[in-house]
């Protein structure tokens, strides 16, 4: 098993240079080359959320946001990666035998999941999986696939105690999925996002896990609510992103002229228009880290991860992409013509940023259903 040598937060400048080599190949070969994954898993930036005893970080959330929106802010791919890669925080959920078969002999695990849900059914030691997983990011690369699943007896999808769909982690082995080459996209080419089929893959019982009871880890980072520790990484990577484009914008207009010969920069909107954008990104960020810093506090005071909790990450995640998205467009507009041509790093960063920004999880309807919860009603759309 390898060790962590560093610290998490240090991870996005020791690998920067690993990340900037590879650029080309992500673009071409739509997906991250296999070299920088075994040096990002080597590094550690896929054990995040690991338990200790499996040679994890187990890094609070807020600290894991900021390692997220480190890597966005070196590459949108590499960054999506890392965050779609560290669910080793599924460990503190497992039964030892089960993590016995993800961490029992060989180099570190590598995963890969997608927010869309199949179904499972039982079966005499465990459950009969099958589905249609699109948006699989890194699935080429992962030695296990995290597949969510609700859990159906005949024609009925079953309830748990508290009355709300049962839906369970099931673990795959890569040689129990096929992979369909559907990752054509105008930006986030290197995440290689392609969708997964399962058909009927039996998942033993100690492969299946479970998040409407206390995981087995009896430590703060697993005991609140287990999805709060997955969800909120995308929009910290879109935070780098869009961070990047304001500091790449920054450099073209100090050299870029204008037709009476001056430069960009000694333009008062120019100047208007980075100020406003960094000072929104900014309070965009300190607010996603303080929601996901209340959710920390509430784990290490062995307190609930409360509705109101989730839902203020929630907003907190809609109103960064809010604000990620005016600052790309506000910056590929300040680039005028430069930011058109490939090879331009603001054109890349825009492309990247506004797929980034299609995924589910950055849906304005979640404003409303956080704007439900502030008000004492029951969310429309689940706040996770």
């Amino acid at each position: 098993m390898t060790m962590q040598t560093a610290h998490p937060l240090d991870l996005p400048a020791q690998l920067e240079t690993a990340i900037g080599a590879a650029t080309g190949d992500m673009e071409a070969g739509r997906d991250l080359p296999e070299r920088l994954v075994r040096e990002l898993r080597d590094g550690g930036a896929f054990r995040l959320l690991t338990p200790r005893e499996l040679g994890g970080f187990e890094a609070p959330l807020e600290t894991v946001l900021k390692v997220y929106e480190g890597f966005g802010r070196l590459d949108a791919s590499a960054g999506w990666i890392v965050w779609n890669a560290n669910w080793g925080f599924i460990g503190a959920l497992l039964d030892e035998p089960g993590n016995a078969r993800i961490w029992g002999s060989g180099p570190e695990p590598v995963f890969a999941a997608s927010s869309m849900v199949g179904t499972a059914v039982p079966c005499d030691g465990g459950y009969r999986l099958s589905g249609h997983w699109k948006l699989v990011s890194g699935i080429n690369h992962a030695d296990w696939f995290a597949a969510a699943a609700y859990i159906k007896e005949g024609d009925n999808v079953l309830l748990t105690d508290e009355g709300m769909l049962d839906v369970r982690f099931f673990m795959l082995r890569r040689e129990q999925l096929s992979v369909k080459d559907t990752w054509h996209s105008s930006g986030l080419r290197g995440s290689g996002s392609h969708d997964v089929m399962v058909e009927d893959a039996m998942v033993p019982g100690d492969l299946v896990a479970r998040v409407d009871v206390p995981a087995r880890v009896q430590r703060p980072r697993y005991q609140g609510y287990i999805p709060s520790l997955v969800v909120p990484g995308c929009s910290a990577v879109v935070l780098g992103v869009a961070r990047s484009a304001i500091e790449e914008t920054a450099a073209l207009v100090v050299s870029k002229r204008t037709m009476t010969g001056g430069t960009l920069a000694t333009s008062a909107h120019t100047q208007t228009v980075i100020a406003r954008s960094e000072a929104a990104l900014q309070a965009a960020r300190l607010l996603l880290l303080a929601a996901a810093r209340d959710i920390d506090l509430a784990g290490d005071n062995a307190e609930p991860v409360t509705l109101e909790l989730r839902a203020a990450l929630r907003a907190a995640m809609s109103h960064a992409a809010h604000v990620s998205r005016d600052v790309l467009t506000a910056m590929y507009e300040l680039g005028s013509s430069a930011s058109i041509y490939q090879g331009n790093s603001v054109e890349r960063l825009f492309r990247d940023g506004m797929v980034a920004l299609q995924h589910h999880n950055h849906s304005a309807a979640f404003f409303e259903s956080a704007g439900r919860v502030r008000l004492g009603m029951a969310p429309t759309l689940p706040v996770f």
